[in-house]
């Protein structure tokens, strides 16, 4: 199965899903979602902002959440499959063989 996953964007990148694992994509998705919501300060799905305001000052840093699809298909080859299972495909000439379609 091929899984498109894209960030609110046509565009997006494209993912090799073997059919044995195609139901559990959305539950996955949400369990990664979750995953995400847990995490606090450094951490490679983060990152560190701070924002400067214009005389200079630091107003507040924070560590965000900086994900891509790459690391949705990691997540799921460590944390579900423990193998290569999901991996990035080159662009199909169309979105017709896509069977799922995800955002981010």
């Amino acid at each position: 199965m091929i899984m498109k996953i894209s960030y609110f964007t046509p565009d997006g990148f494209y993912y090799y899903v073997p059919d044995q694992y195609a139901e559990q994509m959305n539950k996955w998705r949400g369990e990664f979602s979750d995953f995400l919501q847990n995490i606090e300060g450094k951490h490679p799905f983060t990152q560190y902002t701070e924002y400067i305001d214009h005389e200079g000052k630091k107003e507040y840093g924070v560590f965000v959440r900086c994900y891509g699809g790459d690391d949705f298909a990691d997540w799921i080859n460590v944390e579900k499959l423990n193998c290569r299972g999901v991996y990035r495909i080159p662009a199909p000439p169309d979105d017709s063989e896509v069977a799922l379609r995800i955002d981010f």
